[in-house]
């Protein structure tokens, strides 16, 4: 099996030999985020969670019924 030997992009190169106080940290790359937009990120990762939540534990109630019955009858 033969190694990959290019050489890494400059921007990759300059970040992987930079120290770390010459990094930026990651909240300086993007633009600052409001309060509206933050409380409304927060909501909508809440209501994302919660529903993915209740779906797998559907999900898991449904596969226990069948083993149940699957077993029991």
């Amino acid at each position: 099996m033969q190694t990959d030997e290019r050489p890494l992009p400059i921007s990759l190169t300059r970040l992987l030999t930079a120290t770390p106080s010459a990094r930026l940290p990651p909240m300086e790359h993007g633009m600052p985020a409001q309060d509206g937009a933050s409380a409304h990120a927060a909501l909508e990762s809440a209501l994302l969670r919660g529903f993915v939540y209740g779906v797998s534990g559907l999900v898991w109630f449904v596969v226990m019924l069948l083993i149940v019955r699957h077993i029991g009858g």
